[in-house]
């Protein structure tokens, strides 16, 4: 049993309290618990490019709420940025994860690993992922962590995420997260108590790394093409209406004129007063491709900045589309393998390793069980078993692990049946060469597994050897080896003999070997091996 010191390893580690383990920290400080009140000010109303840049400016400076509140709008009213990122978050949640011990393991962090596996089996982990994926768009996420007890050991319980307008930058470090309050800097979020999911979308600042930072123009664009759209359809197709007054004509008058000059356009019916007229102009002809061009490039902008690409979210125009999108493909699969490792990082760093510290006394990082979210990019199975026998017949050694890592498929432990090459069965009306075939390959197969040369026709080729027929060859280059003056002079020698070396019982015997291996086969293939 492992003794740990708390309060001493919590000190050490994260130079904290412990608090966090006893209660949530927005629940035990009043000045944090009144963000649960607050409501959101929607700043996307009305939104300008005067009004966006102040926002972003103030989210340089480190005030968050504005752009957080914005951001949440975006992803709430556009629906590409909606589903989009919804795709993104879902497609690396629903990866098979897996924990595993250190290399070179210590009995202590192997305990660790199997505690942890255990605790986060019994989490939601889709539903942390997909929290943490919140990340993309604005830069970090923070979810706020319950401790439970479990018997002597602390386990972790089901992070929440808290909304990202809760939080602001240090005045001293804009890559410092802090807890809006009261105070001028903020409360620093408990040691133990946060999961501080910060996504690297992009490089910069926290303020400046989640992707809504790039996609907040081209959302600010196209709701001006929508308004300057939807006014285009109320009028298309309608004639001008242009009404006339006496120049003496009071306001009174004039305010009679332009309720029936607007009532013609509604209701096709209308009065004015006598002495005024209303002439209809030629129709409108505006058209509305203009405005389709300018919605179309903020959907394909919008599509690139999420899923890298135009392919993987909507249909192609022209040829070529197949290629394309298989290439569009790949990239979004670069970006999740990206948010996987990062999502992984953060979950042995700010779950797995606190309970292996806590619990376990496991004080590197480093030697903390290893999370991973298993993204199945393997090789193509029929490409790889067609290729490694002929690597394999080049010399190359290949160990077994490369292979089942790159196909993918797990080494069986010795409690797992293993599947074996069955006997090939002919088919009804093969023809006789398909079946002699097989039967070679039968053959083939039995004489890898047990050699044809059994014990008793070793014997049988010794005695007709007689002696070895390599003795004599022997003795005559040791008497030329005894005799040399030089390596120059026996080489020379050596040269010289070769002509004079009998072969002659060497080839007999050979040619008796080979007999024999022949006839041995075709018989068993007479049997039917």
């Amino acid at each position: 049993m492992t003794f740990v010191n708390l309060k001493s390893i919590i000190k050490q580690i994260w130079d904290g309290d412990g608090k966090a383990l006893d209660e949530e920290q927005s629940a035990g400080e009043s000045r944090i618990g009144q963000l649960k009140k607050e409501f959101s000010q929607h700043p996307s109303k009305g939104l300008t490019p005067e009004k966006l840049h102040k926002i972003m400016e103030e989210a340089e400076q480190g005030n968050l709420l504005s752009q957080s509140e914005l951001f949440e709008d975006m992803e709430e009213k556009d629906p590409q940025i909606g589903s989009d990122l919804a795709k993104r978050r879902q497609m690396a949640a629903e990866l098979e994860w897996q924990i595993a011990a250190p290399e070179n393991a210590t009995p202590a962090e192997k305990k660790a690993t199997e505690f942890c596996s255990e605790v986060l089996g019994g989490l939601d982990i889709e539903d942390l992922i997909i929290d943490m994926g919140a990340g993309i768009g604005h830069g970090f996420a923070m979810l706020e962590v319950p401790w439970d007890r479990e018997g002597d050991k602390r386990a972790v319980k089901q992070p929440e995420l808290r909304p990202h307008s809760w939080f602001r930058l240090h005045p001293d470090d804009q890559n410092k997260l802090m807890i809006r309050d009261e105070s001028a800097t903020g409360a620093e979020p408990w040691a133990l108590g946060w999961v501080q999911h910060r996504h690297r979308a992009r490089p910069g600042y926290i303020a400046r790394t989640g992707l809504h930072r790039m996609l907040a123009w081209p959302y600010l664009f196209q709701n001006y093409a929508l308004g300057d759209l939807a006014q285009l359809l109320e009028i298309y197709g309608l004639p001008a209406r242009l009404g006339y007054y006496p120049r003496n004509a009071s306001e009174k008058e004039k305010a009679a004129l332009l309720r029936a000059v607007v009532s013609l356009g509604n209701s096709a019916a209308g009065i004015v007063p006598e002495g005024m007229k209303i002439d209809f102009l030629q129709a409108s002809q505006g058209r509305a491709d203009m405005y389709k061009v300018m919605l179309d490039w903020c959907e394909q902008a919008k599509a690139k900045v999420i899923l890298g690409g135009t392919l993987t979210s909507g249909t192609g125009e022209g040829t070529n589309t197949n290629a394309l999108g298989n290439v569009h493909e790949r990239g979004l699969a670069s970006l999740i393998g990206s948010d996987v490792r990062q999502y992984a990082a953060t979950i042995r760093r700010d779950l797995l390793w606190p309970m292996a510290a806590l619990n376990f006394g496991v004080e590197d990082l480093n030697r903390a069980p290893k999370f991973w979210l298993d993204t199945g990019e393997v090789e193509d199975y029929k490409v790889l078993a067609e290729a490694l026998p002929t690597f394999v017949g080049m010399g190359m050694k290949i160990p077994q692990w490369w292979v089942h890592e790159k196909s993918g498929i797990p080494k069986a432990t010795d409690e797992d049946d293993i599947l074996v090459a069955g006997p090939t069965v002919s088919p009804s009306g093969e023809n006789d060469f398909g079946a002699l075939t097989r039967k070679r390959q039968a053959a083939l197969a039995a004489l890898r597994a047990k050699p044809i040369v059994d014990d008793a026709t070793s014997d049988q080729l010794g005695i007709l050897a007689g002696e070895d027929p390599t003795e004599t060859w022997s003795n005559q280059i040791r008497t030329l080896a005894e005799t040399a003056d030089s390596l120059e002079d026996l080489r020379d020698k050596l040269v010289e003999m070769i002509p004079d070396l009998d072969a002659t019982q060497l080839a007999d015997l050979m040619a008796e070997a080979m007999s024999a291996a022949h006839l041995a086969g075709r018989y068993d293939i007479v049997e039917g091996l």
